[in-house]
């Protein structure tokens, strides 16, 4: 048994996200020789279940073997409504166990990319189900810092209370960067109401839906003016200096 190699594939798990326990189970396959090995995980997040299943194979001429690809597959208990998509091993462009997760259940998501002359850049990533590749997989869309989507002024349109907190935006907004499906608070008329947003790189702003997972049209919770922003802050402002300081709003 190559012992750097199944080390060197060990950790290549983690660092996608995947538990340790899996590089223990990896082991016991190689120290057993066989020429594929395939392993699999489920993760349950909320009401979404997601099935990984790990690829690997020996090489033909040495004891090496090599994680070649894996496949994530959104199981709703709906088999016409489940979904799935295989991630090939690639250096510099691995999804990681997290961001396939979110990208299988048809969210956005933010990732670092290296181009061919080994460039690192930004972009946006998003499954296309209704397109497939020369390989039978659905096509991956990609976003560029040239496409032009700006997370932050998408949610500004929008009376999200928290916004007026930087690190309260920020941490919005990582967490919608990183493809999940976040709750806020939307003041409305002066009225609070809870609701999911999520990243929506293609039309360059997010998707809000309600707690049963039903889209709600943007352009009635939609800032009109600056002015109706405005009243929104110093509400919020007020509301802040009312409860002495504690958090309100987001919940991430």
């Amino acid at each position: 048994m190559n012992e750097n190699n199944l080390e060197f594939l060990k950790n290549t798990l983690e660092r996608m996200g995947f538990p340790v326990e899996l590089g223990h189970k990896l082991a016991e396959q190689v120290k057993a020789e066989r020429p594929e090995i395939k392993l699999s995980h489920e993760l349950n997040r909320g009401d979404e279940t997601v099935q990984f299943d790990l690829n690997f194979r020996r090489s033909g001429t040495t004891d090496m073997y090599f994680f070649n690809s894996y496949q994530a597959t959104l199981k709703t208990g709906n088999k016409s409504y489940d979904a799935s998509q295989e991630f090939r091993i690639r250096n510099g462009n691995n999804v990681g166990m997290d961001e396939a997760f979110n990208l299988v259940a048809g969210r956005a998501v933010q990732k670092s990319m290296v181009n061919g002359d080994g460039d690192a850049y930004l972009a946006w990533l998003k499954i296309d189900f209704s397109q497939k590749d020369d390989y039978g997989n659905h096509k991956m869309e990609q976003f560029s810092d040239r496409y032009g989507y700006n997370l932050e002024k998408a949610l500004d349109r929008f009376p999200i209370a928290g916004l007026d907190r930087p690190e309260d935006k920020k941490e919005l907004m990582e967490s919608l960067k990183a493809g999940n499906s976040v709750a806020v608070s939307f003041t409305k008329d002066g009225k609070e109401s809870m609701f999911f947003v999520e990243a929506n790189p293609r039309w360059r702003t997010i998707n809000i839906k309600d707690d049963k997972g039903v889209s709600v049209r943007r352009d009635e919770l939609e800032i009109k003016d600056k002015g109706q922003s405005k009243q929104i802050a110093e509400s919020q402002g007020q509301d802040k200096s009312q409860k002495n300081g504690k958090k309100q709003g987001l919940s991430i």
